[in-house]
Order: structure tokens, then sequence, then C-alpha cells
């Protein structure tokens, strides 16, 4: 079915008095670890980037010397 130009503009107006973006740039083999362990679990990457966010937040997690690199485990 297709989506008429109304619902179109419905939606992105909606989005953006709803929503902010954020954008990262992942190397590839972290990009695959998280698009993994998404697909095996059934929630969305911005439903885990929120989380994990919230919780590192909500439970004063200091993160500030963990390195970017690519180490997964």
């Amino acid at each position: 079915m297709a989506v008429s130009k109304a619902h179109i503009k419905a939606s992105n107006k909606y989005n953006k008095e709803n929503y902010k973006k954020i954008q990262a740039n992942i190397k590839p083999d972290v990009y695959n670890v998280i698009n993994n362990y998404c697909n095996s679990t059934g929630i969305s990457k911005a439903m885990l980037i929120t989380a994990a966010c919230l919780y590192i937040i909500n439970n004063n997690i200091d993160i500030s010397n963990i390195t970017t690199g690519t180490d997964t485990k």
C-alpha cells in the first residue's frame, strides 16, 4: 500500500516536533556487534542506545576513561 503525500507530511511534522536525532560514526566491527545483538533480541538500535545511555546516566556510571576502540569483550 502506498503512503500518501499527506501522511508523509504529517509524519515528518510529528517527528520534527517529538524527536531529536543523535548521529555517531561507528567502526564496522562494532556496528556488526550492535546490529547482531539487536537482531537477536528483536529490539531497534534506537531502543538499545537509549536504554544504554539512560542506564549509564541513572546509575552514575563513569565512562570517561573508556576507550572508543573496537574491543567488544
